[in-house]
């Protein structure tokens, strides 16, 4: 079956992989969102990154011996697995605060700020200067338009949240890259995600239990299918996770062989509008000032990865640009 799926992948153009893949990822997405009247956004992002950690950590079995030596050996090695982990789990987590505050597409949009900040500080042309201008001028375009409406204070929130999000971002390249440097990236990954989830566990694991027991107002079927609605809502956690997740990063392993980087870059820039696409089919309706917007971060990509098949790509969330 394995062998089947990836010859299939294989035989299929990478640009429709991606946009399917796109489509698959914000459906989960826009899936999770509606979770948020039953669960707070934070729990809901323990439970889909703690069940993202399970799966990987049962994919990759780090406790069999040929794994555990390609586990980090020395203190550096171990500092450099944690922190992917911890801004892995903090970009998820951010994510999921702020789409509870702002539309799908304008929160992809403004988060792809993370990658573009270090094309900007690792580049040494005038494509990564000129991307993001543009992309400033996108993101200024979609923050200024929402904060200047009644609900302004609102998605004050979500944009902060988006930003440190995006940062986040920016710093799991950074340190994604050099955990794919090691040879073994996805051993390395799956460790990484375990002390990330550890870390979101201090802060989150207690509200995240008591959220199934004790639910907000705003919560109907969690509390009308009583114990039901626990198994109910960690079923639907469990395949946002599976569909968000673990599927993407495991075809993005596919796609990255049939394309170069700057190329597969590229096409992640139409991800912002397939998130607002798929956003329209959970009710999220945007203003032709936020289509604008997020078309100026989607041209921001392109001009800034397109320049050379060399340029690395923005690692999403989720995982890392080597294949093991």
């Amino acid at each position: 079956m394995k062998k089947i799926v990836v010859r299939m992948l294989d035989v299929t153009p990478a640009v429709v992989i991606v946009a399917l893949e796109g489509a698959l990822m914000y459906v989960a997405t826009g899936v999770a969102k509606s979770v948020f009247t039953q669960i707070h956004p934070l729990c809901a992002a323990w439970y889909r990154f703690g069940f993202l950690a399970l799966l990987m950590v049962m994919w990759r079995r780090p406790w069999r011996r040929e794994v555990r030596r390609t586990l980090p050996a020395t203190r550096r090695d171990w500092v450099i697995t944690a922190g992917c982990g911890v801004a892995i789990v903090a970009m998820n987590t951010m994510f999921y605060l702020a789409i509870s505050q702002m539309n799908m597409g304008m929160a992809v949009a403004i988060e792809f700020i993370g990658p573009l900040g270090v094309a900007v500080l690792t580049g040494r042309n005038w494509r990564e200067r000129v991307g993001i201008v543009i992309a400033a001028v996108g993101v200024v375009l979609l923050a200024g338009m929402s904060l200047a409406s009644p609900d302004g204070g609102r998605f004050l929130v979500g944009l902060i949240a988006i930003l440190i999000g995006g940062s986040m971002w920016g710093v799991y390249i950074v340190m994604g890259r050099k955990v794919a440097s090691t040879g073994s990236p996805l051993n390395r990954l799956s460790v990484a995600m375990c002390i990330g989830f550890a870390v979101q566990s201090v802060f989150l694991a207690v509200p995240a239990v008591r959220g199934l027991f004790v639910p907000p107002q705003t919560a109907t079927w969690l509390v009308s299918e009583g114990g039901w609605g626990i198994l109910h809502l960690l079923a639907l956690m469990l395949v946002v996770s599976v569909f968000s997740s673990f599927f993407p990063y495991v075809i993005d392993q596919v796609v990255m062989r049939k394309t170069t980087p700057g190329t597969f870059s590229v096409m992640q820039s139409m991800y912002p509008a397939m998130a607002v696409a798929v956003g329209l089919l959970f009710a999220e309706f945007p203003t032709i000032w936020e289509i604008v917007g997020v078309g100026c971060v989607m041209l921001a990509v392109v001009i800034t990865f397109s320049g050379t098949s060399r340029v690395r790509h923005p690692v999403r969330r989720d995982s890392v640009d080597v294949v093991d």
